[in-house]
């Protein structure tokens, strides 16, 4: 099985090499595609046709599901349009994820014949700020499973919460007038922040999950302790996926899928 590695223009802070080798010190086969646009080789009127796609799997409002794909004006898909050559970011936009994975997932079945396969895990590296839809609004996530995986560098940051106290003095800070950017200052260290230095690591973990979860089908783990938990505050993500190790079960899960391993099952079959 192999780890193939897109990248839609995602936080500056990410090093996809750090990246790599947070992967390939378990002995797993990582290949770089490079820029997602770029690496399927997309033509210029491709590209205008995801646009208007992506565009229609933005959230309008976080009360009520995207059951179905609104494209909107052309003003809107020519803005999509430079986000996913660079020319725009992705701030302030929120994705509905599962429309945004299966507008994924047809491009890739299009364009990557034949590497749609249970042997070749695909993961996306963006920017975007997706959600999915759960107890009547839509929630932000880091990571959305299955083919492809997406990871959001601005989920890291936005998905999960803050210290509960944080919110409690935001909110006397709002009443005040003061600069919110003084809360930041009391409560650094306590969270991720855009483009952070501890985002790749972080983001190692998460690359992890999407492996263990090709072999396992679930999802996350239930050890605070490992770096695959499935964390909803900022301090669990700190604890478990920048500072947690996999727990022996995760840990012999992916050790299934090392290089070393498989050359050894194919010479015994």
């Amino acid at each position: 099985m192999k780890i193939f590695i897109y990248i839609d223009h995602p936080s500056l802070s990410l090093s996809i090499d750090d990246l790599r080798h947070c992967l390939e010190k378990f002995d797993l086969d990582v290949i770089f595609k490079g820029n997602l646009i770029e690496s399927l080789q997309l033509s210029e009127e491709e590209v205008m046709k995801l646009a208007t796609t992506i565009s229609g799997a933005i959230i309008r409002d976080i009360n009520v599901p995207n059951d179905d794909i609104v494209f909107p004006n052309h003003r809107y898909v020519n803005l999509e349009r430079k986000r996913l050559t660079g020319e725009a970011d992705y701030m302030g936009v929120f994705y509905d994820g599962y429309w945004l994975q299966r507008i994924f997932f047809n491009l890739f079945r299009d364009k990557l014949t034949g590497k749609i396969t249970n042997k070749i895990i695909h993961i996306i590296f963006t920017s975007r700020l997706f959600g999915t839809f759960e107890k009547r609004r839509y929630h932000a996530r880091v990571i959305l499973m299955g083919t492809p995986t997406l990871i959001s560098t601005s989920g890291v940051v936005e998905a999960p919460a803050r210290p509960s106290e944080y919110y409690w003095l935001k909110a006397g800070f709002m009443q005040s007038g003061r600069d919110i950017g003084e809360l930041d200052s009391v409560f650094k260290g306590r969270f991720i922040e855009y483009n952070d230095p501890k985002m790749t690591p972080i983001l190692g973990s998460y690359a992890l999950q999407a492996v263990a979860y090709e072999v396992s089908g679930k999802e996350f783990c239930e050890d605070k302790t490992c770096c695959l938990y499935n964390s909803h505050w900022q301090e669990e993500v700190l604890r478990a996926q920048l500072g947690g190790q996999l727990c022996q079960k995760h840990h012999d899960i992916i050790s299934t899928m090392s290089v070393k391993n498989r050359t050894v099952s194919s010479k015994k079959d």
